[in-house]
Formats: C-alpha cells, structure tokens, sequence
C-alpha cells in the first residue's frame, strides 16, 4: 500500500461560473467511489480557496498518476496536483483501520 498526500491547485485562482459547477460536481463524483472503497480518508477545499486537499491510499499495482490525471479538474485543465508520497509513522486510534 502506498499512501499520498495531495494538494491541488488552480491554474488561474479559483475558477467560477457554470463550468467551473460542472467541474466541481464531476470532481465529487469521481471521488465517491474512492471515499467509498476506504481509499480516500479525507479531502476538501483548502482555507485560501485555491484548490484541494487529498489524503489517499492506493494498492502498489494502482498508479497515483492515473488518479491525477483522470479527475475532471484537472481534464478540464483547471487544477495540478502536487503529489507527495509518505510512509504512515503514527496515527490515532481512531484512524488505525484506514491504514
């Protein structure tokens, strides 16, 4: 198992508008299944409004890459994401069966 840290960014500060509705919703809609599956254990838009965060687990077979690259925003070539692999050290206790 390789656990990631994600940060997105928008290309242009935060888009608006209907596109940018489309994208959104397109964006929770592909990360569902990954919240789903337990392989998402947090994310949300960061406090200064420009982008996301992503806390994900992926199987060593599955590439964080193909993650990235699939998600709507950044199709739609409204986000990048900087991607940081790390290695679990501690955890709560309430977050131990995530890992």
């Amino acid at each position: 198992m390789k656990y990631y840290f994600l940060e997105g960014t928008f290309k242009e500060g935060r888009p608006e508008g209907l596109e940018f509705k489309k994208a959104l919703d397109a964006h929770h809609t592909y990360l569902k299944p990954f919240f789903e599956s337990g392989k998402i254990l947090t994310s949300g838009p960061k406090a200064s409004g420009d982008g996301g965060i992503i806390l994900i687990k992926l199987e060593d077979s599955e590439k964080i890459e193909d993650f990235c690259d699939s998600d709507p925003f950044v199709k739609a070539g409204v986000q990048e994401y900087k991607v940081v692999e790390f290695k679990v050290f501690d955890i709560q206790k309430y977050a131990k069966e995530w890992v």
